[in-house]
């Protein structure tokens, strides 16, 4: 077996699943554009309904928000010898025009425009025209994909489309409330997979321009994933004997308070004593502590809890698995024994 040099060390999502959005531009051509709107060909189906920034090229680029109002399949497009790409027609109505941005608009269309557009059966809103330049255009658009693999240096996701290796893409994971880590993905690599009879791709993300908080909440998802996933056969036997086969639990107030408490304290009591052992446990007795507290106190177990509960526990087990990562270190522990605080006592 050949060495695994990860700079970090990689875990399946095999226990929850994480989604997240990337922001992908694509080339469009403007039909015809006013003020309210556009008309635009475009090499993908658009939903309608949905909403897309369109980023126009003049002598300042300027970006519009608008709805999809139609899409229709148009034609097709040689891409290579053996594929076709369709080619879809699409209206869009803007949205939320600021004052500014309708005189950037304006603008853009006076210096640009070339002919008025005739209407034929129907009228429409403001006047549209044609204009110079009409490929100097990028539609922006989210698409979502789901996160298979990850480290603290990157991911494998699985999406619908490929990818040339090197691209920047910006993208958001939704990991804790619906509230996004936002960074930049680099492609590092890309690869064609079929499932359930649908071409999808396996594509290879680096991050770059993580900020030190979400880095953190990173670090909290990934410690997680390590403690229920366990790290060994070992671990994840023991924990899956404790956790098997067990009903619901009741929410009693004593546990409520419990949480309240160990919420309230953690960070004072320090790992040691949130774990309940000494500065001289062994290895053993701190993932023994490890697994009885979070056989406790595990998020998961409590599917029916508040909001304020389940946040409060994911905080704790965050902390825990902190500890449990820590003191499993020797040059991790060496380094946490230095700091006062490890020495209190509440």
């Amino acid at each position: 077996m050949m060495p695994d040099n990860r700079r970090y060390k990689r875990f399946k999502l095999n226990v929850r699943e994480i989604n997240g959005k990337m922001i992908l531009a694509t080339e469009v051509k403007v039909i015809d554009i006013s003020i309210s709107g556009t008309a635009l060909k475009v090499n993908r189906r658009l939903n309608i309904g949905s909403d897309y920034t369109l980023k126009l090229e003049g002598r300042k680029t300027i970006a519009m928000r608008g709805t999809v109002v139609w899409c229709s399949l148009s034609g097709t497009r040689k891409v290579s010898q053996e594929e076709m790409t369709p080619i879809y027609s699409v209206g869009m109505q803007f949205k939320d025009m600021t004052t500014e941005r309708v005189a950037e608009l304006q603008n853009l269309i006076e210096s640009h425009r070339i002919e008025e557009v005739q209407v034929i059966g129907g009228i429409r809103r403001n006047i549209r025209f044609h204009i110079k330049d009409p490929d100097n255009a990028l539609l922006m658009y989210p698409d979502d994909f789901n996160v298979k693999v990850i480290s603290l240096g990157g991911m494998l996701i699985e999406c619908v489309r490929n990818f040339e290796i090197e691209n920047r893409v910006p993208m958001e994971l939704f990991i804790h409330d619906n509230v996004p880590v936002t960074f930049v993905g680099r492609v590092a690599s890309c690869r064609g997979i079929e499932k359930e009879g649908q071409k999808r791709y396996d594509i290879g993300i680096e991050f770059l321009d993580l900020t030190e908080k979400n880095r953190e909440v990173l670090a909290s998802l990934i410690d997680h994933v390590a403690a229920t996933n366990t790290e060994t056969d070992k671990d994840q036997e023991e924990y899956a004997s404790k956790s098997a086969d067990e009903d619901i639990p009741i929410i009693s107030k004593e546990f409520i308070d419990k949480v309240e408490h160990l919420y309230k304290w953690h960070t004072t009591m320090g790992y040691y004593k949130v774990l309940g052992i000494n500065e001289y446990a062994t290895d053993k007795q701190i993932r023994d502590a490890f697994f009885e507290k979070i056989h406790e106190l595990h998020p998961n177990k409590y599917p029916d809890a508040p909001d304020d509960l389940k946040q409060k526990l994911n905080v704790l087990f965050s902390y825990l698995s902190a500890a449990r990562l820590t003191l499993l270190d020797p040059q991790k522990k060496k380094e946490y024994d230095k700091i006062p605080l490890s020495r209190l006592r509440h």
